[in-house]
């Protein structure tokens, strides 16, 4: 036999006892985005750790519970990367139990609102209602660190083998962890055993970056299985450790949330079986669905952009804040007005009068204001504001609106001058669905922000 020959049969032979003989097999772990199969989900979170919702205020311990049932089938997403994850879900149970310093609280979701599309954005999965639009504590009800959307987007896109390991896209970690922006850090995956056709995919990552314009440190670990008869992940035990600083819309805290995550397909389809519902889903919609809804103490209301997110709520205001690009820009505070009689409205002058005693030394100038017209809308409006607080440059924009009943309330703005080309006068959008329902109590007059 020539040498040559003899020299490829010997690394022929290598090549078997390192592959075939010793199993290297490779494997396709992948959920294609045209399976139409309907998938029972059970999560269970459990989070210990403590909050700070100001230097001023020492710690307070923080003990939460959830658990967390529902059907999901998977959709096509309208973009790319983290976009082009969707789902329609039908939740069933939605249960989050919170102890903070001895407050307690449980909450639980409307039946009317557990129909829901989960799409995936590179700042965490976004959730709305088919049903009607979300309070943020509703919202906050069905948010769950390790989303099974985005537990879908840690597969490897290419055949593994035992041992391999793979560094998950920045948008999908961000997706798994919901942080706005990423400073540095990564997510390592390993296929660490295949045993009765289970894959067992261990993570490990680490993460820095921002969330809600708060400082974040993130650490996950922990495993989810891949059935390779199923084709499809089938549960997870992770173990999220975060550290987020003081923010302008959240608290400092400190937690570890365990998160153990079951999912099968489903034996009944229940209402993701309807074709109306898929269709539903898989159209953008009305951006309205996607707004949050807000009702106050004294019966006012209105929908508002998530970009908007309510900071505080108490006796005389509910004060919002805009985060734009994880930057804070604008506040705004919404509170009740004595009412007038029916038909008419605190006195334009009068209004005026009480800004200028509110703003008092720091107001430098302010405009005549004006009616903003609003066909079959309340009455509103208008009036502007500059001057500084210390060597700040601010400008406040004041709105009185008044419903025919005599109900009123005022919206104030305060944005730092050169800002005001980012907030674009997106304080409108918090006055296109106002509504007044009964005076609840006498409210305390109130028109000035900080």
């Amino acid at each position: 036999m020539p040498r040559s020959r003899t020299a490829w049969l010997c690394i022929a032979a290598i090549y078997y006892v390192c592959t075939v003989a010793h199993g290297a097999e490779s494997y396709r772990l992948e959920e294609p985005v045209d399976d139409a199969r309907v998938f029972g989900v059970g999560t269970r979170i459990d989070v210990t750790g403590k909050t700070q919702p100001s230097p001023k205020v020492e710690p307070l311990p923080l003990v939460a519970a959830a658990a967390l049932s529902y059907r999901e089938r998977r959709l096509l997403g309208p973009g790319t990367d983290a976009e082009s994850f969707r789902s329609v879900r039908e939740y069933e149970q939605t249960q989050v139990d919170i102890d903070a310093g001895g407050q307690k609280s449980t909450s639980t979701l409307g039946n009317h609102l557990k129909l829901m599309v989960a799409q995936g954005r590179s700042d965490g999965v976004e959730l709305y209602s088919l049903g009607g639009t979300l309070t943020s504590n509703e919202l906050d009800l069905v948010r769950s660190p390790a989303d099974s959307l985005a537990l879908i987007a840690l597969l490897p896109t290419k055949e593994v083998s035992l041992g391999d390991k793979w560094t998950s896209p920045t948008w999908a970690f961000q997706m798994l962890t919901a942080l706005d922006a990423v400073v540095k850090g990564e997510l390592t995956c390993t296929l660490a055993s295949i045993e009765k056709r289970v894959a067992r995919v261990k993570v490990d990552g680490r993460l820095e970056g921002a969330a809600l314009s708060a400082v974040s440190e993130i650490t996950v670990s922990g495993f989810y299985d891949y059935d390779l008869e199923m084709k499809c992940i089938t549960q997870c035990d992770f173990t999220q450790v975060e550290k987020r600083g003081l923010g302008p819309v959240s608290p400092a805290f400190e937690f570890t949330a365990r998160v153990r995550l079951l999912r099968r397909p489903a034996q009944l389809p229940g209402k993701l079986a309807d074709q109306k519902v898929i269709d539903s889903a898989v159209n953008e919609g009305e951006p309205s669905t996607r707004y949050l809804r807000f009702e106050s103490p004294w019966n006012i209301g209105f929908e508002y952009p998530r970009h908007w997110h309510l900071w505080k709520i108490h006796e005389k205001a509910a004060i919002f804040r805009l985060i734009d690009e994880g930057n804070f820009v604008a506040q705004c505070d919404l509170a009740p007005i004595a009412p007038s009689k029916a038909g008419e409205h605190l006195p334009e002058a009068d209004f005026q009068r009480d800004i200028n005693q509110a703003l008092g030394a720091r107001v430098k100038s302010m405009d005549k204001g004006e009616v903003i017209s609003t066909p079959a809308g309340p009455y509103v409006y208008r009036l502007t504001a500059t001057g500084v607080d210390g060597e700040r440059p601010l400008t406040w924009i004041f709105y009185l609106i008044a419903d025919p009943s005599g109900r009123q309330a005022s919206l104030s703005v305060t944005v730092d001058t050169p800002l005001l080309e980012t907030l674009a006068n997106r304080e409108r959008e918090l006055l296109k669905t106002v509504r007044f329902g009964p005076t609840p109590v006498s409210p305390t007059p109130r028109t000035t922000s900080r």
